[in-house]
């Protein structure tokens, strides 16, 4: 044999090597989603990768083979011609040469280009593909058959087995920095926000008692149009004599057909739905759903109200915030000098994590002026400062029992004593 058809013989080989060597890694890279959504368009490529995909163990032993074989037959011919022509010294002189090109040329470069150009290649290399997986499938067959003689004498795990995907091996392939699925943030972000969905309590996600628009039972009809009409709420929580006794519900559509004069709203009040601070949010849902009710009282082991919390509020802690028509925008922080942000006391550190893209800690606490007291240990007075990791917390404002605003600035790792 000449050395112009060994040389082609031997390229055609390693080729032949790359093209299946690339395609298991392709197939193995390929983003399935993307698949499905171009087979349901009428791709014939897409819907041929995923029948291959269907019958894993067939397609990896048509890959598997025709690797080896295409490296053995070009091995084989090099050395041949080497031998040849230089005699006992052409075997080292072949497997000096070949092995570097089938390693490299064969195994290495193809499997990087087709792991991160999976989609797009297999698109085309997919009919090639079924050609080979034809052509090769007695001999697929026969090692299917045989390696599942051997395999029945292993003790293996069970298909289901291998699709069971634990909650943290889910976490991690939808993590935001993942680029196993092809998800936006977005769409990330409110995955993580169903699996923490479980895990959250009553007492995470409702307003606070001194946060709530309420009336008194006693109130008239006159009294029940202005609060309605002030707070633009729907539905209006009623006390009896003290906030934190609730006893029930105002449904302010209720007042439509009702004068406006000094009659009491009592036959309008409905029964409130009592919940406990640690309930699961995911069984008050429910809960809610199945009783077809919008919100419900969170009470302690005293029976005192502390707090209120509605189906928006449950499902803002899976979608994020929610604004109707009605919901008047309002921004809880704003520039202040020397790069620093006026906070409102009540703003919740989430949001300013969002927002601003900060690391502020979290704790036994959810707002800003509740981290302040917490490093404080006290209520603090306006001018006591605090700095907690990268930032300087400086209290603006604040009363004998709460803090109204402080001054956020987040500082370089040198201007903090703790980090230098």
């Amino acid at each position: 044999m000449d050395f112009a058809t060994t040389l082609i013989l031997v390229i055609l080989g390693i080729l032949l090597e790359a093209f299946f060597s690339g395609s298991e890694i392709g197939m193995v890279s390929v983003n399935r989603i993307k698949m499905k959504q171009l087979a349901e368009d009428g791709n014939s490529a897409a819907r041929s990768i995923l029948k291959l995909l269907e019958n894993p163990e067939r397609l990896f032993t048509t890959t598997s083979l025709g690797t080896n074989l295409a490296m053995v037959a070009s091995t084989a011919i090099f050395t041949a011609f080497m031998v040849t022509h230089f005699g006992d010294s052409g075997e080292w002189m072949a497997m000096s040469i070949i092995s570097p090109l089938i390693f490299f040329g064969g195994e290495i470069i193809p499997k990087v280009i087709f792991q991160h150009r999976a989609d797009s290649l297999m698109l085309l290399m997919v009919y090639p593909l079924i050609f080979f997986s034809k052509v090769l499938s007695p001999f697929t067959s026969w090692l299917s058959k045989t390696s599942a003689k051997l395999t029945n004498r292993v003790q293996l795990p069970s298909a289901e087995e291998h699709k069971t995907f634990s909650r943290d091996q889910l976490r991690n392939v939808l993590s935001l920095e993942s680029q196993t699925v092809d998800l936006g943030v977005t769409e990330k972000k409110i995955i993580h926000n169903i699996f923490n969905f479980g895990e959250l309590r009553a007492e995470h996600c409702m307003g606070p008692l001194i946060q709530m628009t309420a009336i008194k039972d006693t109130a008239t009809m006159i009294e029940a149009h202005d609060v309605a009409n002030d707070s633009g709420f729907s539905r209006v929580p009623v006390f009896h004599e003290r906030m934190y006794n609730l006893i029930g519900i105002l449904n302010t559509f209720d007042l439509l057909d009702q004068p406006v004069d000094n009659t009491p709203i009592t036959h309008l009040i409905r029964p409130a739905y009592y919940v406990p601070p640690n309930k699961k949010i995911d069984d008050l849902l429910k809960e809610l759903q199945q009783r077809g009710l919008h919100m419900a009282i969170v009470v302690d082991e005293y029976g005192g109200c502390i707090g209120l919390i509605t189906i928006e509020d449950l499902l803002e802690k899976i979608v994020g915030e929610i604004e109707d028509e009605y919901d008047k925008p309002e921004k809880t922080y704003k520039p202040y000098a020397d790069g620093g942000y006026q906070v409102e006391g009540s703003t919740e550190i989430s949001v300013l994590n969002d927002m601003l893209s900060w690391d502020l800690p979290s704790g036994d606490f959810d707002t800003l002026a509740g981290l302040a007291i917490n490093k404080f240990e006290r209520i603090p007075n306006p001018g006591d400062q605090v700095i907690v990791g990268l930032y300087r917390i400086t209290v603006k404002e604040a009363s004998k029992r709460k803090i109204q605003s402080l001054i956020i600035r987040k500082l370089e790792p040198a201007q903090n004593p703790d980090l230098s």
